[in-house]
């Protein structure tokens, strides 16, 4: 019985990730030239611990996935810690970070929209008698989820930002649950800004 439960999340978990539409609007920063930069951290600029720890880590596995050297700034930077700018850029250099990824949640959501109900009357003869019957239709509602990212990539050294973009991730089907939304949200979230960052030849894989 367990089996069969794990064979069925498994196959929910490929359905409801392959219904979703991520479309991302990038730009590359003159001054990037030839750069190309050896080891990444990933920052969620984001107040919640918790929406901060799935961004990152979220963003940090699909960059290994696909060959590129990233980090958690969490697993740098205790938040049971304060530090400043300085104290940073420290950390960052003597880990062999040479670049950030920043991710900001710009809007997070549903979008909802209600079916119109229908309400049909349908009038019969049974045993020589008019007999009505009333059936009621649609009615129902359906949440989507939706989030929208800002992506940065910026350069340790001077601070400037290389590459930048806007992402826009919208689910298909209709909401399981806030945090099963927002994971299948950020896995191809990640997907898409991973492939537009390799596309840039700014980090190596």
């Amino acid at each position: 019985m367990r089996k069969i439960k794990l064979v069925v999340l498994f196959v929910l978990i490929l359905i409801t990730a392959s219904c979703t539409h991520t479309r991302v609007v990038s730009f590359t920063d003159p001054d990037a030239g030839s750069k190309n930069y050896n080891r990444i951290a990933v920052v969620g600029t984001v107040e919640d611990l918790s929406d901060r720890l799935a961004i990152e880590k979220q963003m940090v596995k699909t960059l290994l996935e696909n060959g590129v050297n990233a980090i958690s700034s969490l697993s740098l930077l205790p938040p049971t810690r304060d530090f400043t700018l300085e104290q940073e850029n420290e950390i960052f250099n003597n880990n062999n970070v040479d670049a950030l990824v920043l991710i900001k949640i710009d809007k997070s959501g549903y979008m909802v929209s209600t079916e119109p109900m229908s309400i049909n009357t349908e009038t019969r003869k049974k045993d020589g008698k008019k007999v009505e019957r009333t059936t009621v239709s649609g009615g129902g509602t359906e949440h989507k989820a939706f989030s929208q990212f800002r992506v940065s990539l910026v350069d340790l050294e001077s601070n400037k930002t290389m590459w930048i973009g806007d992402v826009d991730a919208r689910a298909f089907f209709d909401s399981i649950n806030p945090d099963w939304d927002m994971e299948v949200l950020l896995k191809a979230s990640s997907k898409k800004i991973a492939k537009e960052l390799l596309k840039t030849g700014l980090v190596k894989y």
